[in-house]
């Protein structure tokens, strides 16, 4: 049967770059520059560039999605996988729309370039149904066959380009690449808004991710030399464009690549820019038609539409059904023939979504910790926070008109998904997981403290290295890492300590008043006594108390003595269970404790004291969303222990006992501890 085919994994890395390259290198560049040139002059070369850089986060964040969840959908299918499924659904809606309407965009600016060109009063419509018959035959027989016509398309293409660039590199006029910004450079955010959809030809690659062979190495690959290959071309040819022609003079074409290289070659030139336009524009409608198609699949898929479009044929295991859907939507937005319209929806649909799935890596790093990911960006969870700013931020600069059509076509997303209901179930759960994600982006956040550590011998150094440490993760959300101060009284260790962390050191013993009033309680929010020693550790803790330090720790090999510290108000850390973890979880979560670390950190036996106000208070244990890889393991009421049901209720004043890793956990704390406010 249909449904248990499926697609065949064929494509190289320079079929994959020729997906890309193919969608990126569009009539775009062919086209924009005139308008660019208008706006901001000979400054268009560096937005190009600066355009190119941006982008580069977003490119990083598909490699690594592209690569760990290679499956048919791209951006769709990451956040179906990673986020709330109504976020999911708007994601695959957003790309579906941008990726249809960026179709019709290049049907129409092929219809109108034959119409100019070849046949003198040829029909607009007539021109672009059948455009796109011709390349709905060629999808049919599968990706790979339409991959050897996009790869003879983009190759002319590409030669045309870097034989006018090259060339024309000889010919540029200083004199027209100054002034650099004759009308300011107030036009400058506004044309990188213009040129955005130029650059997100890679996320087509993904797309076609199950027809890929080896997806882990290739398609971070294929991401990254085409972008790379695509911000240096288009950086030539704007150049070449801004530097022969002057940017005044340029503005006015409708066709300012074709323009320029009539200017440089005469009649040669003109065909050549003539044949280039043509080939960019066919081979970025094939590609993003196909694209659109395996979009509505993966919708139809996953139960959005009707499961008849994620019907593949039998032969050549193509999602016949839902390529035809896109054609006829294609066709009837592309013989309308308003070429601004339907560009300006593509780029409401590609911004909207693409920041969706920037977001998404946030996610597949929070839901799913233990997933292998082939390509792994460094600098988490920054890559992903920019990425979904370099998108949404352009949102506001496009035209009033667009804006309104994208929220039009937002709310018809709406309506369709919500017309299920079990649709509706799931969003009205959206606020509880908005909520979640914000307590989670909390939770990474660390209050800067001011603590003394009294004592800088092995056990004070443990916890000095772990309250500094910058792992990406924890310094990721918090203002600084913690200011420390040490006393010690060896004048050696204290040399150590100066040259190790270059904070400062009080040379002197610890249990002296006198000594801790130097330091002054009022710059020092938690003092950590820290000796060998129960009996100076219980002076030190005592002497800082009655100073008046905000909190107090001791460290504690006898437990007999813990009851006398906490009647005093001092926080009291049992020895053999002690580590610099718990003394940093004392110190940033107040009342919870990390029991133990299992499997070197894996996973964790957290406790909790549940707080005054809490939210759990009287939920039982089932209708609380208790992360995925945690459970709660025991509950510790007036010193009996509970068995944890479904249907046992949480309690103020209870001990909950957590297991699981250790994102897990933390999340599960956040949420036993949340209070009402």
């Amino acid at each position: 049967m249909a449904e248990h085919l499926s697609f065949k994994r064929n494509i190289g890395l320079f079929g994959a770059v020729m997906i890309g390259i193919g969608a990126m290198m569009g009539p775009g560049v062919f086209a924009l520059p005139g308008e660019l040139a208008g706006a901001v002059g000979p400054l268009g070369i560096f937005v190009y560039l600066a355009m190119g850089a941006m982008t580069l986060f977003t490119a990083l964040n598909y490699a690594e999605l592209g690569a760990a969840i290679p499956i048919a959908g791209g951006g769709y299918s990451f956040t179906s996988r990673t986020l709330p499924k109504p976020l999911a659904f708007f994601t695959g809606w957003f790309f579906w729309i941008g990726n249809t309407l960026a179709c019709a965009m290049y049907a129409v600016i092929f219809a109108v370039t034959v119409r100019a060109y070849f046949w003198p009063g040829a029909s607009i419509p007539l021109i672009v149904v059948a455009v796109t018959l011709l390349f709905t035959a060629v999808n049919w027989r599968g990706m790979s066959e339409a991959l050897f016509i996009i790869t003879i398309m983009n190759l002319i293409e590409l030669a045309v380009l870097m034989f006018v660039g090259v060339l024309g590199l000889v010919d540029i006029e200083p004199a027209n690449l100054e002034p650099l910004a004759p009308h300011g450079y107030g036009g400058f955010f506004s044309g990188m808004a213009l040129i955005y959809v130029s650059y997100v030809g890679f996320e087509l690659i993904t797309v076609a991710a199950e027809e890929i062979k080896d997806p882990g190495r290739v398609i971070p690959r294929a991401i990254l030399i085409t972008l790379g290959v695509g911000v240096l071309i288009y950086a030539l040819i704007v150049t070449v464009m801004m530097g022969v022609v002057p940017a005044e003079e340029l503005s006015k074409t409708d066709v300012p690549f074709i323009y320029v290289a009539d200017r440089l070659f005469g009649a040669p030139g003109r065909w050549a820019g003539i044949i280039a336009t043509v080939m960019a524009s066919l081979s970025a409608f094939s590609v993003t038609l196909g694209a659109s198609a395996r979009i509505l699949y993966a919708l139809g898929r996953d139960g959005h539409f009707p499961k008849v479009l994620c019907t593949l044929h039998k032969k050549h295991r193509t999602p016949h059904i839902a390529l035809m859907v896109c054609a006829v939507a294609v066709a009837i937005f592309g013989s309308s023939g308003v070429l601004a319209l339907v560009a300006s929806i593509a780029d409401f649909g590609y911004l909207m979504g693409l920041g969706l799935v920037n977001f998404a890596v946030i996610a597949l790093h929070r839901r799913m910790p233990n997933l292998r990911r082939p390509f792994n960006n460094r600098w988490y969870p920054w890559i992903p926070l920019i990425g979904v700013v370099t998108c949404w931020i352009f949102v506001p600069a496009l035209h009033l008109e667009s804006l309104l059509l994208g929220l039009g076509l937002t709310a018809v997303g709406a309506v369709t998904y919500l017309w299920r209901a079990e649709n509706r179930a799931q969003m009205r759960a959206l606020p509880r997981a908005f909520a979640r994600m914000v307590q989670f982006l909390r939770s990474l956040w660390r209050r800067r403290m001011r603590v003394l550590i009294i004592d800088g011998g092995r056990q004070g150094r443990n916890i000095a290295d772990r309250l500094l440490a910058q792992d990406e993760l924890r310094l990721a959300f918090r203002e600084a890492q913690h200011q420390i101060t040490f006393v010690d009284e060896d004048e050696a260790n204290c040399r150590a300590l100066e040259q190790r962390y270059g904070v400062p050191i009080y040379h002197g013993d610890g249990t002296k008043q006198s000594l801790l009033t130097q330091v002054g309680k009022d710059n020092v929010d938690v003092a950590i006594a820290a000796f060998p020693d129960d009996g100076r550790n219980m002076i030190a803790a005592l002497q800082a108390k009655r100073l008046g330090i905000p909190q107090v720790m001791a460290i504690i090999d006898d437990p007999d003595y813990m009851p006398l510290l906490e009647s005093e108000g001092i926080i009291a850390i049992s020895a053999p269970w002690a580590t610099a973890g718990m003394v940093e979880d004392r110190i940033d979560r107040p009342g919870v404790a990390n029991l133990i670390n299992l499997g070197g950190g894996v996973a964790n036996l957290v406790s909790l004291v549940v707080p005054e106000g809490a939210r759990v208070h009287g939920r039982r244990i089932k209708e609380i969303d208790v992360p995925a890889d945690c459970v709660v393991a025991a509950v510790l009421r007036e010193e009996k222990f509970v068995v944890p049901r479904g249907d046992t209720a949480i309690l103020v004043g209870d001990n909950v006992v957590f297991v699981g890793t250790t994102a897990a956990t933390k999340s599960a704390r956040e949420l036993f501890s949340n209070t009402k406010k």
